[in-house]
């Protein structure tokens, strides 16, 4: 694995520690929403992927770039995120908003490295990237669904 690979990987480890974190700080809010099971299970798979990319790391000895790359993307990201969600961690909506744009980016830089494993015949990689890609799919189009439905509820 390259450079230019091992830092894509660490941008998508940031996205993982950023969407934790992001869980972490807006839990009461969204487990009122989208209840606590699976509030817990969006924590469960994130932590699966973050261990997946780490390990891959450290089997490709590569695990410092990806390090050093992931804490630079993940300051960018949070501080994206500080500014849309600003003082409001205790709204569910302005967090699921927030989410719509990272679940899209999630997916795109994952993609990305879905490409890398392709190109470099990572198995691994490439079950672990498209996992990711899916996964995220499948939450922004709950995340579409929820607003919706915020959307039908409060304009009555």
């Amino acid at each position: 694995m390259n450079e230019f690979s091992a830092k894509k990987l660490g941008e998508v480890l940031a996205f993982t520690e950023v969407k934790t974190d992001t869980l972490t700080r807006g839990a009461t809010a969204l487990a009122l929403a989208w209840g606590q099971d699976r509030l817990d299970a969006i924590n469960q798979e994130i932590t699966r992927q973050k261990e997946a990319i780490t390990h891959i790391a450290q089997q490709a000895d590569v695990f410092d770039i990806v390090r050093t790359k992931a804490d630079n993307t993940g300051k960018k990201l949070m501080a994206m995120r500080d500014l849309y969600v600003g003082d409001q961690w205790d709204n569910a909506v302005e967090l699921m908003e927030w989410s719509g744009f990272f679940e899209g980016a999630a997916i795109v830089h994952f993609a990305l490295v879905r490409g890398v494993a392709e190109t470099i015949n990572h198995e691994n990689l490439l079950a672990v990237s498209q996992d990711a890609i899916d996964w995220h799919y499948e939450m922004l189009e709950y995340i579409e669904q929820e607003l919706a439905s915020v959307g039908q509820s409060r304009s009555i």
